[in-house]
């Protein structure tokens, strides 16, 4: 019975002391907007890719600046690029949200206040 009671009490413990790290990322997708300003927004792409056009063509239609790291021509870029966990291009740095792939959604949803449509 007592080892039952000390798998329990870990458990337990586990749960209690856990449950702050499982909330912190309830609120993390909220985009903030206290500064008013833009987030800054980087673009790890490649020339060829058609997804990373489609993101430029969202970009500049909806007035979003942004900075473009071509990773096929910068060692710099395509580092950066895996240590925010890229796997493909396009990955876009909104802040300090990372989206994998062209993902509109996700795009109109940490840029709403500053997209012009």
């Amino acid at each position: 019975m007592g080892k039952w009671l000390l798998i329990l009490a870990v458990f337990g413990a586990a749960f209690w002391f856990g449950r702050p790290l499982l909330q912190q990322g309830v609120g993390a997708a909220t985009p903030v907007v206290a500064s008013g300003e833009q987030p800054v927004v980087v673009l790890y792409a490649t020339s060829w890719c058609g997804y990373c056009k489609m993101t430029r063509e969202f970009f500049a239609a909806n007035g979003i600046r942004y900075t473009e790291q071509d990773i096929e021509q910068s060692s710099t870029a395509l580092q950066q690029h895996k240590k925010l966990g890229g796997n493909g291009v396009p990955l876009i740095v909104v802040g300090d949200e990372v989206i994998n792939g062209w993902n509109e959604q996700a795009l109109r949803h940490f840029l709403g206040p500053w997209l012009r449509s």
